[in-house]
C-alpha cells in the first residue's frame, strides 16, 4: 500500500470517529435534556398475604374435627387456606365448593377468613370451640348436618357477623343471650332444631336483622317486648314452636315485613288489627290460634293487596269474606277453613286470575257457588258449609281437585261427578 493510500484510510477513520461521537454527544444531549419515563430505582415488591396462623389453626382443627376436608384442585388447607378459589372470584354459593371458604387479603400482608361454608356433609358432633375464634367471619352456613349440643356463648366474638345459617341440625340448649351482640346480622336461621327455652330479649339490638327464621326450632314463650325494636325485619317465620301469648300489637310497626308466618304456635287470639299497616306482606300464615279471648276478623286484610298467598286457618274468624276480595289479583292460595266465616262466596273470588288454591271448607257459608270459574282455580274446597242450590257446569273441567261434601246442593244428571 502507497503512503498516500494509508493516510486516506486514516484520515477515513479519523472522519468517521468524530462523526459518531458527534452523534452520540447529540443524542446524550437530548436524552439528559428530555423527562425520564422509567422509574430512579426497581420498585419494591410487597410481600404476598397470607392467612393468620391462628385462623389456619383454628380451621384445620374445624374440620378435623368433623372428619371433613377441602378440595386440594380448589383450595388448600394443609398450607395457605387463602389461595385459589378461596381468594379470586369464585361465588361462596357456588354448589361445587363446600366445603368452603373465603377470605378478605385488603390489609395486603394478612389474609382473614370471612365466610365458612360446610352445608349439608352430614357432619355428626358438636360445634368445636375454635369456631368461634375466627372472630373475622361475616356469613356461616352450616346447615343440613348432624351437629348437636349447645351454642357456645363464644358466639358473641363473632361481631361481624351478617348471615348465619344453623338450620336442619339437631343442636338444644337455650339460645345464648350472647346472640345479641351480633348487632351487623342481616339474616339469621336456626330453624329445624332442638332448642328449648324461651327468646332471648337481647335479640332485640339486631336493628340490621332483616330474616328470622326459628320454625321448628324448639323455642316457647312469648315474643320479647324488645322484639319492637326489629324495625328493619322483612321475613319472620316462625311456624311449629311454642310461642304463646298474644300476637303483639307493635309487630304492625314492622312495615317493611314481606312474609310473615305464625302457624301451629299456642298463640291466643284475636289477631290484632294493628297488623293492618302492614301493606307490603306478599305471604301471611297465621293458624290455630286459641278462642278463649274472643273472635278476630277479617278486617285487618283490607288493604292487603299485594298478597299472594293467605293462610288464616283455624283462628275462630266471625265474620264474611271481604266484598272487595276481587281486588286481590296476586293472590295465589287463599285458606280461610276451621273458622265461622257467614255470609255468600263474592263470585269475583272464583275469578280471580292467579288464584290456584281455594280453601273454605268447616265454615257456616251459605248461598250458591258462582256461576263462573277461573281457568286457575283448580283447587276447590267449600266442604262443611250451608252452600244451597244447583252445582254449576265447571266442575266437570279436567284436572279439577274438588270437595263439596256436606252441603245442601241439588244434584240433577249433569252432576255425575
Amino acid at each position: 500500500m502507497s503512503g498516500t493510500s494509508s493516510s486516506s484510510v486514516l484520515v477515513f477513520f479519523w472522519c468517521a470517529a468524530a462523526i459518531c461521537c458527534f452523534i452520540f454527544g447529540l443524542t446524550g444531549v437530548t436524552e439528559a435534556q428530555a423527562p425520564s419515563t422509567q422509574p430512579s430505582q426497581a420498585p419494591t415488591s410487597q410481600p404476598q398475604a397470607t392467612t393468620d396462623p391462628s385462623e389456619v389453626i383454628a380451621l384445620n382443627s374445624i374440620f378435623q374435627h368433623w372428619g371433613i376436608e377441602a378440595n386440594a384442585e380448589q383450595w388448600n388447607t394443609t398450607g395457605d387456606p387463602c389461595s385459589g378459589a378461596a381468594i379470586d372470584s369464585t361465588e361462596f354459593d357456588n354448589s361445587d365448593y363446600n366445603p368452603f371458604i373465603k377470605c378478605d387479603c385488603s390489609e395486603n400482608v394478612t389474609c382473614h377468613i370471612t365466610h365458612l361454608k360446610v352445608y349439608g356433609l352430614e357432619v355428626v358432633g358438636v360445634i368445636p370451640d375454635e369456631l368461634w375464634t375466627l372472630s373475622f367471619l361475616s356469613q356461616l352456613n352450616l346447615g343440613l348436618n348432624y351437629l348437636s349440643g349447645p351454642l357456645s356463648s363464644s358466639i358473641g366474638n363473632l361481631t361481624r357477623m351478617q348471615y348465619m345459617s344453623l338450620g336442619i341440625n339437631a343442636l338444644s340448649g337455650e339460645l345464648p343471650n350472647e346472640l345479641g351482640k351480633l348487632t351487623d346480622l342481616v339474616a339469621i336461621s336456626i330453624g329445624t332444631n332442638y332448642f328449648s327455652g324461651p327468646l332471648p330479649s337481647e335479640l332485640g339490638n339486631l336493628s340490621k336483622l332483616q330474616q328470622l327464621y326459628i320454625d321448628s326450632s324448639g323455642v316457647s314463650g312469648e315474643i320479647p317486648l324488645t322484639f319492637a325494636n326489629l324495625q328493619s325485619l322483612q321475613t319472620l317465620w316462625a311456624s311449629d314452636v311454642e310461642l304463646s301469648g298474644s300476637i303483639p300489637d307493635f309487630i304492625g310497626s314492622w312495615l317493611n315485613l314481606t312474609s310473615l308466618r305464625f302457624e301451629g304456635n299456642s298463640f291466643e287470639g284475636p289477631i290484632p288489627s294493628a297488623l293492618s299497616k302492614l301493606t307490603s306482606l306478599i305471604e301471611l300464615r297465621i293458624t290455630d290460634i286459641s278462642t278463649t279471648n274472643g273472635s278476630s276478623s277479617l278486617g285487618f286484610i283490607k288493604n292487603m293487596k299485594s298478597l299472594t298467598s293467605l293462610v288464616l286457618r283455624n283462628n275462630n274468624i266471625s265474620d264474611s269474606i271481604p266484598s272487595n276480595i276481587g281486588e286481590y289479583q296476586k293472590l295465589s292460595l287463599l285458606d280461610l277453613s276451621f273458622n265461622n266465616l257467614t255470609g255468600q262466596i263474592p263470585p269475583s273470588l272464583f275469578n280471580l286470575s292467579s288464584l290456584s288454591i281455594l280453601f273454605l271448607g268447616n265454615n257456616k257459608l251459605n248461598g250458591t257457588l258462582p256461576e263462573k270459574k277461573s281457568s286457575s282455580l283448580l283447587n276447590v274446597d267449600v266442604s262443611y258449609n250451608n252452600l244451597i242450590g244447583s252445582i254449576p257446569s265447571w266442575v266437570n273441567e279436567t284436572n279439577l281437585q274438588l270437595n263439596l261434601v256436606a252441603n245442601n246442593f241439588t244434584l240433577d244428571s249433569s252432576n255425575s261427578r
